[in-house]
């Protein structure tokens, strides 16, 4: 039987682990063998593409509660300070401009004429001007939540768990201080486009955070792109010739993945062809791809962009708001370790 069709082995897992783990630390000495001790973080190690969807599947539900209870606390209070109901002051963040225009639900009923078959034009396209309306009115609702985050202080210390300790960059591309206080670690596929979307804003961490951001980037070729696999061993083959940072922006920019684009962007970057060549044939590029794929499964990562951030996982193009908010978190932790180390 799978975790996934048994939520009920999901959940004993989950409260096996904070039964277990809470008074206990990646450091804690579980069992020693002839002397040897084996502690807790060696044991998550050998079962992280196990227990790392666990970890992350409590957080997401324990962080749809937290908001849940911040928007609750945020709607009593201003309850209170405007002397209404909680009911009178929904119906009132609902209010505001709902302008539908006949060009809208024309498009709409055009997007979606299929659906609407059984049904009459004229129902159909009154059905989707309500639709459109109520879409407008729940704009309205969450810019009316978004205005109250900032009248009423909320405050929010609850990190996401950290999957990986450390994770081995020797051999992969580096960007940035060796000793930054904020480790990104990338894994991309140059076939998705939101790993191309993703990176200006990787170009924007750079230049705010300066030295105390390091990024470090993992080839995670999906299998469903077909160019990919291909253009992370082109990737690699440059960066033996220094050239990996330079490869890498060329392929983002290209629309269309080819063995022909490959050659000719070893040609403008000046790479020497025969070795070039000979290192996309070559077992070490195929071995370096597949080492950052196991990577990827050892943290239970399988879709692109995803971002380690001091051990972190976050999934999805991050916009910089995105990225700013998990790093200044890292930043006065990381910067209290070192002072005292």
């Amino acid at each position: 039987m799978s975790l996934r069709s048994s939520p009920g082995i999901i959940l004993f897992l989950i409260l096996l682990f904070r039964l277990t783990a809470s008074a206990q630390t990646p450091e804690t000495i579980v069992a020693t063998v002839d002397g040897a001790p084996i502690t807790l973080q060696q044991v998550d190690e050998t079962i992280g593409s196990t227990i790392l969807p666990l970890q992350q599947q409590l957080y997401t539900v324990r962080k749809v509660a937290l908001d849940n209870l911040i928007t609750a606390r945020l709607l009593e209070s201003e309850a209170r300070a405007q002397g209404v109901s909680l009911e009178e002051l929904r119906q009132r963040l609902t209010r505001g401009e709902v302008n539908v225009t006949k060009a809208q639900v024309e498009e709409a009923f055009a997007q979606n004429a299929a659906y609407f078959a059984l049904m009459s034009p004229d129902e159909a396209r009154e059905r989707l001007r309500l639709d459109l309306e109520n879409q407008a009115r729940m704009k309205n609702y969450r810019a009316g939540l978004d205005a109250l985050r900032k009248k009423w202080t909320v405050t929010i210390d609850f990190a996401a768990p950290r999957v990986a300790a450390e994770i081995d960059d020797v051999s992969s591309p580096v960007k940035g201080a060796a000793k930054a206080a904020v480790t990104i670690v990338e894994f991309s596929d140059f076939e998705c486009p939101f790993c191309a979307q993703v990176q200006d804003t990787l170009k924007q961490v750079a230049e705010r955070y300066g030295g105390d951001v390091r990024l470090v980037f993992k080839h995670l070729p999906l299998e469903g792109h077909r160019n990919s696999l291909a253009a992370a061993r082109a990737a690699y083959c440059a960066g033996e010739q220094d050239r990996f940072w330079q490869f890498h922006d060329a392929l983002f920019a290209s629309r269309n993945l080819s063995p022909d684009l490959f050659y000719k962007l070893a040609t403008d970057l000046g790479l020497g062809r025969e070795k070039f060549t000979a290192c996309l044939s070559d077992e070490r590029s195929r071995i370096a791809v597949a080492r950052d794929i196991e990577t990827a499964k050892r943290y239970g990562i399988d879709s692109t962009p995803s971002f380690l951030i001091n051990g972190k996982l976050a999934k999805g193009a991050l916009t910089l708001a995105g990225f700013q908010n998990l790093i200044e978190r890292e930043l006065p932790l990381a910067h209290k370790t070192s002072a005292t180390n």
